[in-house]
């Protein structure tokens, strides 16, 4: 039987049958207060009419009282006027993809939408889960979600199936949010040049808010974009380096990497799965790259959906409730390759140095052929952890040489920290990997001091230059 799927995403909300995405587009919606209809399209108009435009009614869809009634009524418009534009066959069965941001009130209130609609929804999928299975991973991956207003990871074990292992949110960042940014970064350069601000008319803002996007590639490939502000039949050109872009997306992208850390066992080779767009983020790629190791697995809006159309999934029997999905055998896809690109994260050469002693303090512990063990009570010429620190054992861990690299080994009861990452045993350490021992702890970074450069043979001079003068009576 025919299988429809949706994916559920306030950036990308997508359908998709057969392995392929029919339709994708942000949830931006018209709230119905003005001329266009409730649940109309109005990512074109976000930013010339935005009280009037909805983009968090997937958000709140599990409020209470009169803000999850309005979510409710925006959802429920918004997928009408999405099955109208697209019509599914009726006899197809409709699977969703659903991101674990999504909290099992708002999925209930989505199916009572669904049997008003008439969509025979089957069950729910999370879409980490059913994204790494159509990959065919067999390893652990992290899956990226990056919404209209939040950022959320999601980590996954590995092992004959997928499974959802836990996942994290961030209430901060979001795309909006970055561009908002841009816009603003966009306005000073203006005020500077000009003293106009764009920001200040509608009609320009929302013509540079379209233009973000293919700014944004641009400026990721080649260094540099160009926007165009014309006004009163003058035009005026500002030009944006992607260090520009970049450093205004920096709190954006420290979140996304702070959320990765937070679930990433201290460097592990994991998957790294990301929405494409991710790539084409100025600063964003070259962040991700600390994940050296990793595999980072960029996906098109919309793979959830039409993996989900293709894959295995387990039937559901008549009269049975409809299920959420945690967990999916690995069964790659090719019906899917088109929608994907790899790439391997490497370490930049120039900073995979190996560390040659620990800061703590200000004060510099050598790193040398014997091991250095670190806690309350470390072994002789260790480095010696204040009493009475929370979360510190008397020896909590070693960094010691193995075979020509720096490895750090955790002994201890309660844990060591690696960039924010949990160690499992040990982990490979270099130069500007910070350590993190107790609760909040103390924090030592490992660097590499250059050894001095050795005197070459003494050349010949005047013999003054080699004696000190007789003392002077």
């Amino acid at each position: 039987m025919a299988r429809n799927a949706i994916e559920l995403s306030d950036r990308a909300l997508a359908f998709a049958s057969e392995g392929r995405v029919r339709s994708s587009a942000p949830s931006a919606v018209f709230d119905g207060s003005g001329d266009a209809a409730a649940g109309m399209p109005a990512w074109s108009a976000l930013r010339l009419e935005p009280t009037r435009v909805s983009t968090s009614h997937w958000r709140d869809l599990s409020s209470s009282g009169a803000e999850g009634r309005r979510a409710a009524a925006l959802v429920m418009a918004e997928l009408r006027g999405r099955l109208q534009a697209d019509p599914l066959p009726s006899v197809a069965r409709v699977w969703i993809a659903a991101p674990a941001a999504l909290p099992p009130r708002s999925l209930g209130r989505l199916l009572g939408l669904a049997d008003v609609l008439r969509l025979p929804v089957e069950g729910f999928v999370d879409t980490a889960v059913v994204s790494a299975a159509a990959l065919g991973l067999d390893r652990p991956a992290l899956a990226l979600d990056l919404g209209l207003h939040d950022v959320n990871v999601t980590a996954l074990e590995a092992g004959g199936q997928l499974r959802r292992r836990g996942a994290v949110s961030s209430g901060r960042g979001g795309l909006l949010e970055l561009f908002q940014a841009w816009l603003a970064l966009i306005g000073r350069i203006c005020m500077r040049r000009t003293r106009f601000d764009p920001l200040h008319e509608a009609a320009i803002e929302q013509r540079l808010f379209d233009a973000l996007p293919r700014l944004a590639r641009s400026a990721a490939a080649s260094g540099e974009a160009t926007a165009v502000i014309e006004r009163d039949g003058r035009r005026l050109e500002v030009s944006l380096a992607r260090d520009q872009l970049a450093e205004a997306g920096g709190p954006l992208y420290g979140e996304i990497v702070r959320l990765l850390h937070d679930l990433r066992p201290a460097g592990a080779p994991l998957a790294l799965l990301v929405p494409r767009i991710a790539l084409e983020l100025p600063g964003l790629a070259e962040a991700l790259r600390q994940f050296h190791g990793c595999e980072l697995v960029a996906l098109a809006d919309g793979f959830a959906a039409a993996a989900l159309s293709v894959i295995d999934v387990p039937e559901r029997e008549p009269g049975a409730p409809v299920r959420l999905l945690r967990r999916l055998p690995a069964c790659a896809d090719p019906r899917c390759d088109s929608l994907v690109e790899r790439r391997l994260l490497v370490r930049d050469p120039a900073a995979a140095r190996e560390p040659t002693h620990a800061l703590l303090d200000g004060k510099t512990y050598a790193l040398g052929r014997a091991a250095l063990s670190i806690g309350r009570t470390p072994d002789a010429d260790g480095i010696a952890l204040p009493e009475g620190l929370a979360g510190a054992s008397r020896r909590h861990c070693t960094l010691l040489r193995d075979a020509g690299e720096t490895v750090l080994v955790d002994h201890s009861s309660f844990g060591t920290l690696v960039n924010g990452e949990r160690v499992c045993g040990r982990v490979r350490v270099h130069a500007g990997d910070r350590i993190r021992v107790g609760e909040p702890g103390v924090e030592l970074t490992l660097i590499a001091v250059p050894e001095p450069a050795r005197a070459g043979p003494m050349s010949a001079s005047h013999p003054s230059e080699h004696h000190a003068a007789p003392a002077q009576n």
